[in-house]
């Protein structure tokens, strides 16, 4: 439940009693005493809010009295009253202890449990977490050391033969059969009964490594030991996406002749420079320092960010609340048995796995919420806004990624209300980089600065 502000002058012609009590960092309770005659004209004010627009005979719009439209509106106002009694007096009650801008949320607040009666005082508790009280340091006070972004030899060839890797080439095994180590080079047609369908030639099948819709075991049955020249059937299920539509749902087979056996092997440096078209091996090694420097950067600046911000803490440490804490930490602990149940876990494996780490993501979490508040911080301070350009450019970088259309993207972000998170993300990240610039420029400032005699 939220507490919005309202424009209303009731709060001001009555005002509540309101008096706050600590109960952990970053957690209060908020006690309230709401006079009889406030309780009275807040109800009062809902019924003319829900009566807003009503043709009530004998009256001017907006003009009915209270003890008219009760009677209209009947007791199926009731819970619109009452809440808007509550909104609005917790509201005020925030402001009066002074923590209405500094609410996070509040805490399994249930005023359906509450009676409220119109001739008497209302009392009532509840709790809420607030923002912490960040301090900043002076920049001159937080230090950073910058470190080498420059490429070393051993990246480079870790980079060449990750590379060749990723290229690899195949060549023919004279006499060979498809084994662990051993690939068939095939064609394939897709057979519905008599009825021929699509085809593909110069596949690459390996053990391990079904067909789409065919079964694993009967693949790898079919597939083991086969030789140039060898064809065989293998049952499949036409699934959703397959090419042909009319054939989606219904079974039948790929036809595979295997033209040739296969081992594949790493790249050589030369290969590579023919199959990217560059003129030489030292070609090749420049155009790949110029991408590792690039990297080394970029990652040189997260570091740079992550060292600041905890530099930061460290200068000017500050609580959270428990709860906050548990809570980011357990959503970190079930993505992890999430991921390691896709991975092959099982459910019990996975808990058993992730329980051993349970202290790490606590702490990790509590530094990660920090981190948040102290980025935020930072913003308001420094004024760093995030600009309907930034949303857009984005959009246009995440559409190109995943080769969608952009106008579509919005649309699903919209839809799922996630347009909040995505500027949210492009304002951290406007942090960092402006925290990072700033350091840089206050280091380059003290090192340009004349030496002292």
């Amino acid at each position: 439940m939220g507490f919005p502000p309202h424009p209303s002058a009731v709060s001001k012609n009555h005002p509540v009693i309101a008096e706050k009590k600590e109960l952990g960092p970053c957690h209060f309770q908020v006690s309230v005493t709401v006079p009889a005659i406030r309780v009275r004209e807040e109800f009062d004010h809902a019924y003319q809010s829900a009566s807003r627009g009503m043709k009530i005979p004998g009256f001017r719009p907006g003009k009915a009295p209270a003890s008219v439209l009760r009677q209209m509106l009947g007791d199926g106002i009731t819970e619109h009253a009452r809440e808007h009694l509550f909104d609005h007096c917790a509201n005020d009650a925030l402001a009066v202890v002074g923590l209405r801008s500094l609410v996070l949320r509040t805490l399994d607040f249930d005023p359906s449990e509450l009676e409220v009666d119109e001739e008497k005082d209302l009392e009532f508790a509840f709790e809420v977490e607030t923002m912490p009280a960040v301090e900043l340091p002076e920049w001159s006070e937080i230090e950073v050391d910058a470190e080498e972004t420059e490429p070393t030899e051993e990246q480079v060839v870790e980079a060449i033969q990750h590379l060749a890797g990723n290229n690899p080439k195949f060549d023919e095994v004279e006499g060979g059969a498809v084994d662990a180590e051993n690939l068939a080079e095939v064609d394939l047609v897709y057979m519905l009964g008599d009825e021929e369908g699509p085809t593909a030639e110069g596949l690459k099948f390996a053990l391990g490594s079904p067909l789409y819709g065919a079964d694993p075991d009967a693949y790898d049955a079919a597939l083991q030991g086969t030789e140039a020249g060898s064809e065989f059937d293998l049952e499949v299920e036409f699934n959703e996406g397959f090419s042909q539509e009319e054939w989606v749902g219904k079974k039948g087979i790929a036809r595979i002749k295997v033209n040739k056996v296969v081992a594949g092997r790493a790249a050589t440096e030369e290969e590579m420079v023919e199959a990217f078209e560059l003129d030489s091996v030292a070609d090749l090694e420049e155009r790949l320092r110029v991408r590792l420097a690039s990297d080394n950067e970029q990652r040189e600046r997260e570091r740079q960010a992550h060292a600041a911000l905890d530099a930061i803490l460290e200068l000017k440490p500050f609580d959270l609340s428990p709860r906050m804490i548990d809570e980011e930490a357990d959503a970190s602990r079930k993505s992890n048995i999430e991921r390691m149940q896709q991975q092959g876990a099982t459910e019990e494996q996975a808990e058993e796995e992730a329980s051993k780490h349970d202290d790490t993501l606590k702490t990790d979490a509590e530094r990660r919420l920090k981190h948040w508040f102290i980025l935020r911080r930072l913003a308001q301070q420094e004024k760093v806004r995030v600009s309907s350009r930034d949303v857009d450019n984005a959009f246009k970088a995440i559409a190109q990624q995943q080769n969608v259309d952009v106008a579509m993207l919005k649309k699903f972000y919209k839809e799922r209300n996630m347009t909040d998170n995505l500027r949210g993300e492009i304002l951290e990240s406007k942090v960092r980089a402006h925290l990072v610039d700033k350091l840089n420029k206050q280091r380059q400032a003290a090192l340009s600065a004349p030496l002292e005699s």
